[in-house]
């Protein structure tokens, strides 16, 4: 599972945006709660590259995942800790920032 902090370089606006204060893990799919009181969705990084190893040009490094049990060993015990300041990390290691997940989530789970 790539760390997003690190391989995705996006570019979001300036200025002040919600915070994350609940986040569940709903098949891949983060739904994430924020201090402003609307509720949205965001495809996790795990279904995200395991998407990408179906791919010829995005799969390099990623096929791994089609052999090691496929996305479902994302779903138990999901540990999320939310920063002060509203960065998520999922199992210690996969980062979220608060612009990534404001600005890349949607508002239903039938956008993504």
């Amino acid at each position: 599972m790539n760390n997003k902090k690190n391989s995705h370089k996006a570019s979001y606006p300036e200025g002040d945006i919600p915070k994350a204060v609940r986040v569940e893990n709903a098949a891949n799919i983060l739904v994430i709660e924020f201090d402003n009181g609307e509720k949205r969705y965001l495809k996790s990084h795990y279904i995200n590259d395991y998407l990408d190893a179906y791919s010829i040009k995005r799969g390099h490094g990623k096929r791994r995942l089609l052999f090691w049990g496929g996305p479902a060993n994302m779903w138990l015990g999901s540990e999320f800790e939310i920063q002060e300041d509203g960065t998520v990390v999922l199992f210690g290691k996969d980062t979220y920032s608060p612009q990534e997940l404001w600005y890349e989530s949607q508002p239903s789970v039938t956008l993504l």
